[in-house]
């Protein structure tokens, strides 16, 4: 086998559920790549998780490849569905009227915290988003409240 055989920087693995890590000698580089392949990032974003080169990622993939650990899932990864502007004036909307007039900007210090935009925001992680804006809603009752409604936002996004 050569690299020719892994396709590509955008290319996504998955762990090998036949053969188990502990059965092989692995580098300390070799396994934080193992403790980064979730089936879902791909070999870029690897790189850019553990501060790697696409090369060098590239060679370790291909020795964990070589090795039967990892398994390509997908040549590339599927494209992210994003979430469009209406969801962010949904939730400015909602916590306008639960903590008032500083919900535009604990929305963009959120956003800003997770390195993310409103035009760019990834679907996948509103969970992440609407957990970290809720965390700041003090009172309890009205957090439930928050929590619940964007749940019901989040079904919609989903279905759609």
């Amino acid at each position: 086998m050569n690299t020719e055989q892994i396709p590509g920087i955008n290319s996504v693995f998955q762990l090998n559920s036949k053969k188990n890590p502990s059965e092989v000698t692995l580098r300390s580089s070799e396994w934080a790549i193992i403790t980064q392949i979730d089936g879902m990032r791909s070999i870029s974003e690897i790189a850019l998780i553990l501060s790697m080169s696409d090369d060098e990622v590239l060679t370790l993939f291909y020795g964990l490849f070589e090795k039967g650990l990892i398994e390509l899932k997908t040549s590339e990864k599927p494209v992210e569905r994003l979430v469009d502007e209406k969801f962010f004036e949904s939730v400015r909307s909602e916590l306008i009227r639960i903590i008032g007039p500083v919900a535009p900007f604990l929305i963009d210090d959120v956003l800003w915290e997770l390195g993310l935009k409103k035009n760019n925001y990834p679907l996948l992680r509103i969970p992440e988003f609407i957990e970290k804006v809720s965390d700041e809603i003090q009172d309890e009752s009205k957090k439930l409240q928050f929590q619940k409604i964007m749940l019901e936002n989040m079904k919609l996004l989903e279905s759609n």
